[in-house]
């Protein structure tokens, strides 16, 4: 798994890339929860170059996702791959988060 980390002025762009697996859950934990731990912060997690997910890739989405939200932040998953979409839809998860398809509308959810 690779994370490549971009700040803009109002929000955080993490794509990451490759297998979310649970080798890589802790890691990812680790890279991501100073990001949106800080009160109001806005991130963007790009999923659109995910090769598969684990229960654990999973548990570690709903934990950043779940820092934001009691740091009153959000985090915006943009354009999962085909198998992380059919994932989110089987666990009923897509409801749980908030998905865009593309990065454009996620910018503008957070303007």
């Amino acid at each position: 798994m690779e994370i490549s980390i971009e700040q803009s002025k109002s929000y955080t762009v993490a794509r990451v890339a490759g297998a979310l697996s649970t080798e890589d859950a802790e890691q990812f934990i680790e890279r991501m929860h100073p990001l949106v731990s800080e009160r109001g912060s806005k991130v963007i997690v790009g999923l659109d170059q995910v090769t598969s997910i684990s229960s654990s890739g999973l548990s570690a989405l709903v934990s950043i996702a779940t820092h934001a939200r009691l740091a009153e932040g959000r985090v915006i998953l943009v354009g999962p791959s085909k198998f992380v979409k059919g994932i989110l839809e089987v666990t009923e998860l897509d409801h749980w988060f908030e998905v865009c398809d593309d990065y454009a509308e996620a910018e503008q959810r957070l303007a």
